[in-house]
């Protein structure tokens, strides 16, 4: 059951990461592939939801985890 959730959350990435390189080329179409690399690493960084780890509900105190 665990593989078969990762095969499912890795398919969505690779669908997510085509759906932003087809709208950026749309967008921008004189990048090069470093710079679309370089988008991309951005994106995923800097998305909606990205700043909280990608999770719903209050952000925890990570410190609890070195005790």
């Amino acid at each position: 059951m665990a593989i078969y959730k990762l095969e499912i959350f890795l398919s969505l990435m690779e669908l997510a990461e085509s759906a932003f390189f087809y709208k950026l080329k749309k967008k921008r179409p004189n990048l090069t592939e470093e710079e679309i690399s370089c988008e991309l690493q951005k994106w995923y960084l800097e998305r909606p939801g990205a700043e909280l780890g990608d999770a719903y509900g209050e952000v925890g105190d990570i410190s609890r985890f070195y005790k």
